[in-house]
C-alpha cells in the first residue's frame, strides 16, 4: 500500500497554485517574466501582452482617406452653387450644371498630393470654375479638399480636364455633400494614445489586425513556459511505429495526447522528451532529466508511467532521491487519477536566488494523464504565464500573503450546473470526474432561457481514450454508497456540476477564480444529491399586482416545481399570496403569518418569491419592495447560510441581469424546522436548479 495519504482534489489544486506561486516569488516576486516578441510571429495569437499598446499619433488612418471611387471637392465651393440653385424655378433647374476643373488625380497607394495637376485642363484653372481631384478608394485625399462626391453621382465630360454634374444628380449633390462627407478623417478609426491591446489581455486575431494598422512590430509578451513531456514503460512503441501488432506492445498515446493538449491552452510551450524504458537506472534517468530542466530549460515535466506500486515504478525515486524534490501529495481522492503525484524541485542560484522547477507524475493510461493535465496542469500553467497582479499594494506584501492572493485570484475551470439525460451508476470508493458531452436545450418556463443537459461519453475506464472524444467538461459525481452520499446512482434529471475543457475561444473565458469556484467549495463541503423522498414544498408569492397574483403564482410554482425535480422528486404543501401595497410593519406581520402560519406545517423548503406587477416583465422588480422583504426574512431566520444566497444571486443573474438586484437570504424558520429561501422571480429557474443540487448539505449544515 502507497505510504502517501489521498488528498480531495480542491486540496490538491490549492497546493498546486501555492507551490506555483511560490515559483513567481522565488523568480520575481511579482508577475511571469516578459519577453520581446516580433507581430510577424505565427504563434503571437493566444500569448498575453506584457503591456498597453498605445496607437502613435495622429492615429489611424494618419491621412484623410477616400470612402469611395469619386472626386474631391471643396465644400467652400458648393455654397454659391446652391445658393444660385436655389432660386432657380423648374426649368432653370434642368438645365444646370455644376461644372468643375480637374486638377489631378490620385490613386490608393499614391503618397505624393502636393504638387496635384492634369496632363492637359486646356487653361481651364482660370478661376472661372472651381477644382476637383479624381480620387480612388483609400487614396489621399488632398489637404485643401473636404468631401468627396461620388463618381456615379457624376458625369464626364468628353471636354479633357473636366467634370461635371446635371439633371437630377444635381439637387442629390448638393444636399448631400457636407465636410467629410465619404472621407476618414485623420484618426476617426482608432484615435491617438487609443489602447489597442492592454496589458494581461491575451492576444486575439482582431489585435493582430490593430498592430499592422499601428504600425507595431515587436511587443512585449508575457514568458511561456517551456513544458517537458516524457512516457514511460517497456511496452510503449513511438505512435508513429508502423508494426503495432508485435505482442505485449501498445503504441505510445500519451504524448501526443498531451503535447496537443498542451498546444490547446495557449499557456505554454510544449516539448517531446520521448520515451524512457523501465529498464534504465535511476542514476542515468536522474542525469537525463537534471539536463533537461536546468541546461534544456525546462519549467515543468509532466511524466506519465511509473508512478503506481509496480516493481518497476521507479519515477517517483528518480525525482525525489535522484534529483532531490519534495513531494506535496502522493494520491488523489478522486477517479480516474488516483496516483497523482505533484514534485517541486528547487535550485539556489549563485547570488542566492532559488529557482524552481515543477512535475507532475501521472498515471499511465491516457484518459488518467488527459483528466489529471486538464485539472491541475491547465491551472498551474495559467498561473505560470499570467502572472500575479503587480499593484502597489500586492508588491508591498510579504511571502506569504502574496501567495495567498496569487492562489485566491488564480485562474480555474470555468463551470456550470448540468442535469443527466440517464442514470449514472455512482463509484463507492472515490469521487468520479465523469466525461460528458453538453446539451443546451430552452427551459420549460421561458423559451429564452437555456439549462444544460449532460450525458455520459459511455465507458469511463481510464485507459478508454474514446471517454475523452465528445466530451465537453467533467462532471463532478459524488462517491456513491453509504460512505458517500447515500445513493448508488447518479439519477437522470439530477443536476452536478460540471468543469468545462478549455473553450475553443480564448474570448469565451469567463475568468473563474479559484477562490470563488464551485469546484473547490462543493468538494469541500462533500456535496449530497437531493433527497430520495419528495421535498416538501411550501411557496409564499409577495406581490403589490392582486390582480394578476393567481396567475403569476401559478407560474412560479411550475418554474420551482420543475427546476426541483417535478412531481417525483417535489410535493406542494401550500402556496400563499402576500399583499406587499402596504406599511413595513403591515408587511413584516403579513409575511411572518405566511411563513410561520399553519399553512406551511409541514413545509421542509419555503421559498418567498417577491414578483413585480403584470405587464411589467421589462421592468426591474420593485427595488423597494425587494429591501423591505429581505430585511423582515433577516430578521425572521437564524443560521444564516451567506454563501448559499449569494450563490443564488449568481445563478439567477445567469438567467437574467435582473436578478443580481435582489438580495437573497436563505436560513432556517419555525424553530429550526424548514429552511427558507428568498428570491425574485427573475432567474428563478436556475436557483431552483442550485437549491436542488446541494440541498441535503445545506439542511444538514443549518441544523448543525
Amino acid at each position: 500500500m502507497s505510504m502517501h495519504p489521498m488528498v480531495p482534489v480542491p486540496e490538491a489544486l490549492e497546493t498546486v497554485l501555492m507551490e506555483t506561486a511560490k515559483s513567481l516569488w522565488f523568480g520575481s516576486g511579482s508577475a511571469s517574466t516578459q519577453v520581446s516578441v516580433s507581430t510577424s510571429s505565427s504563434d503571437l495569437v493566444g500569448q498575453i501582452s506584457a503591456a498597453d499598446i498605445r496607437v502613435p499619433s495622429p492615429g489611424y488612418p494618419n491621412y484623410n482617406s477616400s470612402i469611395m471611387d469619386g472626386y474631391a471637392v471643396k465644400t467652400s465651393d458648393l455654397v454659391e452653387m446652391k445658393r444660385l440653385y436655389d432660386n432657380m424655378d423648374e426649368k432653370e433647374r434642368g438645365d444646370f450644371r455644376m461644372e468643375f476643373v480637374l486638377e489631378g488625380k490620385v490613386f490608393a497607394g499614391d503618397s505624393n498630393t502636393a504638387s496635384i495637376s492634369c496632363d492637359d485642363n486646356n487653361g481651364s484653372s482660370n478661376g472661372v470654375y472651381p477644382t476637383a481631384v479624381y480620387v480612388t478608394t483609400g487614396a489621399v485625399v488632398p489637404n485643401e479638399y473636404d468631401a468627396v462626391i461620388p463618381v456615379e453621382d457624376t458625369t464626364q465630360e468628353t471636354k479633357k480636364g473636366q467634370m461635371c454634374i446635371i439633371d437630377d444628380k444635381v439637387a442629390s449633390a448638393l444636399a448631400t455633400t457636407k465636410p467629410w462627407t465619404w472621407i476618414r478623417p485623420i484618426g476617426c478609426d482608432i484615435a491617438a494614445d487609443s489602447i489597442v491591446l492592454g496589458e494581461g489581455e491575451r492576444i486575439q486575431p482582431v489585435h493582430m489586425a490593430l498592430l499592422a494598422q499601428c504600425g507595431v512590430d515587436q511587443i512585449q509578451v508575457n514568458y511561456l513556459p517551456r513544458v517537458g513531456i516524457l512516457s514511460t514503460g517497456n511496452e510503449l512503441l513511438p505512435s508513429t511505429n508502423t508494426d503495432q501488432c508485435q505482442n505485449g506492445k501498445i503504441p505510445d498515446a500519451n504524448r501526443p495526447l498531451l503535447l496537443s493538449q498542451l498546444t490547446t491552452y495557449g499557456n505554454c510551450k510544449p516539448h517531446d522528451l520521448g520515451i524512457i524504458s523501465d529498464d534504465d537506472s535511476i542514476e542515468m534517468l536522474s542525469e537525463k532529466l537534471k539536463n533537461v530542466l536546468w541546461n534544456d530549460g525546462i519549467d515543468v515535466i509532466i511524466s506519465t508511467g511509473g508512478i503506481s506500486m509496480g516493481e518497476k515504478d521507479n519515477m517517483e525515486q528518480v525525482f525525489v532521491e535522484g534529483m532531490g524534490g519534495k513531494i506535496h501529495f502522493g494520491r488523489m481522492n478522486m477517479k480516474p487519477g488516483k496516483p497523482t503525484t505533484f514534485i517541486t524541485i528547487d535550485k539556489k542560484g549563485s547570488n542566492g536566488t532559488i529557482c524552481r522547477k515543477l512535475v507532475f507524475a501521472l498515471p499511465g493510461n491516457p484518459v488518467s494523464a488527459s483528466v489529471c493535465t486538464e485539472l491541475l496542469v491547465r491551472p498551474c500553467l495559467d498561473l505560470l504565464n499570467q502572472g500575479v497582479e503587480t499593484s502597489e499594494v500586492v508588491n508591498s506584501l510579504d511571502e506569504q500573503v502574496f501567495i495567498r492572493h496569487a492562489v485566491d485570484n488564480a485562474s480555474v475551470h470555468d463551470e456550470l450546473m448540468a442535469t443527466l439525460t440517464k442514470d449514472v451508476k455512482l463509484d463507492k470508493g472515490r469521487p468520479e470526474y465523469h466525461r460528458v458531452g453538453l446539451q443546451r436545450a430552452q427551459t420549460l418556463h421561458d423559451k429564452l432561457q437555456y439549462s444544460y443537459h449532460a450525458t455520459s461519453t459511455g465507458v469511463q475506464r481510464s485507459s478508454r481514450v474514446l471517454s475523452l472524444r465528445s466530451a465537453d467538461g467533467l462532471m463532478m459525481l459524488p462517491r456513491g454508497g453509504p460512505l458517500g452520499c447515500g445513493q448508488d446512482v447518479a439519477k437522470k434529471g439530477q443536476a452536478y456540476p460540471v468543469l468545462l475543457y478549455q473553450s475553443s475561444s480564448y474570448a469565451m473565458r469567463c475568468g473563474t477564480r479559484f477562490s470563488e469556484s464551485m469546484h473547490r467549495r462543493m468538494l469541500e463541503t462533500k456535496v449530497k444529491v437531493e433527497p430520495s423522498e419528495k421535498l416538501h414544498l411550501g411557496i409564499v408569492v409577495c406581490t403589490s399586482d392582486k390582480e394578476g397574483a393567481s396567475g403569476r403564482l401559478d407560474k412560479v410554482k411550475t418554474i420551482l416545481m420543475d427546476s426541483l425535480g417535478g412531481v417525483d422528486h417535489v410535493e406542494l404543501v401550500n402556496r400563499v399570496v402576500c399583499d406587499m401595497e402596504a406599511s413595513y410593519d403591515a408587511i413584516a406581520q403579513r409575511l411572518n403569518e405566511a411563513v410561520c402560519g399553519p399553512e406551511m406545517d409541514n413545509a421542509s423548503v419555503i421559498f418567498v418569491v417577491v414578483i413585480g406587477k403584470s405587464g411589467q416583465e421589462s421592468n426591474p422588480l420593485p427595488f423597494r419592495t425587494g429591501l423591505d422583504v429581505s430585511h423582515v426574512l433577516r430578521q425572521m431566520t437564524t443560521k444564516h447560510a451567506d454563501a448559499m444566497a449569494m450563490r443564488l444571486r449568481k445563478a439567477a443573474a445567469s438567467e437574467d441581469a435582473l436578478a443580481a438586484l435582489f438580495e437573497n437570504s436563505v436560513g432556517l424558520v419555525r424553530n429550526a424546522s424548514s429552511v427558507l429561501i428568498s428570491c425574485s422571480d427573475r432567474g428563478l429557474g436556475e436557483a431552483g436548479t442550485v437549491v436542488r443540487s446541494s440541498l441535503n448539505h445545506l439542511v444538514a449544515m443549518l441544523k448543525k
